[in-house]
């Protein structure tokens, strides 16, 4: 029977994540921690609770640890576990630098010791089906995607306070919105074609009347032949019903909507095409199965491809204060 426990409470993410845990046959909510208030929130939901993380590994037996603070303490949280041998689901982003990711990919190898990252979007049937139709060459060569993720700000859609706390300041999420969302972005780019040569980027505050690094960024990724431009923002007061994302080959177009692909090829030949099913289409169950059979999280959960999007993400911030490509 797995002993779960949660590390912060502050992403907001969390509450769906343990309804997912909760969810597991078997698994035993054995602890959580979080300095703040939420802590009254979560604790009818644990056998025990605590106000400090470092606390709970210290007093608790865990095989599987979520961290769900912000983006810097998160790290400190995975790489304290993952030296203990405990496994670490780590919520979307990674890091908040290339360097943190780093340190936590070097405690998990060092430890031989699992962590993924969760990214909300790795569930959604298209993403892997893809990357299997781009890699078995159904749009030939490739040469350019568009992705856009976003909505109007933390503040704006109602998220709460310790969330947008940490969200709104640069060092703790690592930037505004190209951290937020620019993040998938990056993954999404990373996963399906590799590191690019150089990225290039220009952020902004653009709508917001308080101090924000960024609430807006485009960020453009160059491959030998392809090009990739992702949006993440924080400014956009209802999104656009188009595609996203949109793929083009020499061969044709993938376009996604609604979960399915349109298929395009030549002047009025379109398809509709359902997107294979994912054997596992849970995230604690995916983990827990992971760790069962000593299996590394594979796509765009594994550690390596989330490490290199952080490496991405670094460039652009490069990138926007040096008006220059950047390589990443």
């Amino acid at each position: 029977m797995p002993k779960i426990a949660v590390a912060g409470l502050t992403h907001g993410h969390v509450w769906g994540i343990i309804d997912r845990f909760a969810e597991v046959e078997g698994a035993e909510l054995v602890a959580v921690a979080d300095r703040t208030p939420l802590l009254e929130n979560a604790r009818a939901r644990f056998t025990t609770a605590y106000t400090e993380w470092t606390e709970m590994l210290e007093n608790e037996e865990i095989d599987v640890l979520v961290a769900t603070s912000d983006n810097v303490e998160s790290t400190e949280i995975a790489i304290a576990a993952l030296s203990k041998g405990i496994p670490v689901f780590v919520e979307k982003a990674m890091a908040a630098s290339a360097d943190d990711a780093e340190r936590m990919r070097e405690a998990a190898t060092g430890a031989k010791t699992l962590l993924m990252i969760n990214w909300p979007f790795a569930w959604d049937n298209w993403l892997p089906d893809i990357k299997k139709r781009i890699d078995a060459g159904e749009l030939g060569h490739v040469f350019h995607l568009r992705y856009r993720n976003g909505h109007f700000g933390p503040k704006e859609i109602g998220c709460d306070e310790y969330f947008v706390g940490w969200l709104h300041d640069a060092t703790k999420n690592g930037g505004g919105a190209i951290a937020d969302f620019g993040s998938y972005g990056a993954a999404l780019a990373r996963y399906y074609f590799g590191m690019p040569d150089t990225v290039y980027c220009v952020r902004h505050n653009a709508t917001k009347d308080y101090d924000i690094s960024d609430d807006h960024a485009i960020i453009t990724l160059r491959y030998p032949k392809l090009t990739v431009v992702l949006e993440g923002t924080w400014a956009t007061n209802g999104m656009d019903s188009g595609p996203n994302p949109v793929i083009h080959g020499k061969e044709g177009t993938f376009a996604i909507s609604d979960g399915k692909i349109e298929h395009t090829k030549g002047w009025g030949n379109r398809e509709i095409l359902e997107p294979s099913e994912m054997p596992i289409r849970h995230p604690a169950k995916y983990f827990l199965n992971c760790i069962a059979t000593g299996t590394e999280p594979e796509g765009i959960l594994n550690m390596d491809i989330s490490a290199d999007a952080c490496r991405i993400l670094d460039a652009a911030k490069r990138s926007s204060d040096s008006g220059c490509a950047e390589k990443p």
